[in-house]
């Protein structure tokens, strides 16, 4: 499996995901696009798409001018039926990329928090593995539809 993974903020990685991802010998390539490298057009050489978080915040076109090419990237991964896994802002641009509304600012969570899955999480191919309910960290003020 090839995974593209797509760095927004330098020192935001796939962390435990990436671990796992090891684990199951995915081959991963980070683009880092914040510092000007280049995204890849279409999905073709990747089966997997993880964007992941960052200081900016979804709409911030003017500090981020890849977000646009971004969303399509992210849009080509849901046409050719491939999975998208967003991570905090990479959850917000996913919102963006298919109409949700970004909500900037007056949301903030900061701390362990715990959440549990949905019913299609529990059916999840990647989810079903993991505990019903969790607790993660979580450090925003921005949320999405």
């Amino acid at each position: 499996m090839r995974v593209l993974a797509i760095e927004n903020y330098t020192g935001s990685g796939l962390g435990q995901l990436g671990d796992m991802l090891n684990e199951a010998n995915a081959h991963i390539e980070y683009v880092r696009p914040h510092l000007g490298e280049s995204l890849p057009s279409v999905a073709k050489d990747h089966d997997a798409l993880v964007v992941l978080g960052g200081g900016q915040n979804a709409l911030d076109d003017a500090g981020s001018p890849y977000f646009p090419q971004l969303l399509d990237l992210v849009r080509d991964f849901e046409r050719t039926d491939k999975a998208v896994l967003g991570i905090c802002l990479g959850s917000q641009l996913l919102a963006r990329a298919f109409g949700g509304e970004n909500l900037i600012g007056g949301h903030r969570e900061f701390g362990w928090n715990e959440v549990g899955l949905t019913e299609a999480g529990k059916n999840d191919p990647v989810f079903r593995e993991v505990p019903q309910a969790f607790p993660i960290f979580q450090w925003h003020d921005d949320s999405f539809s």
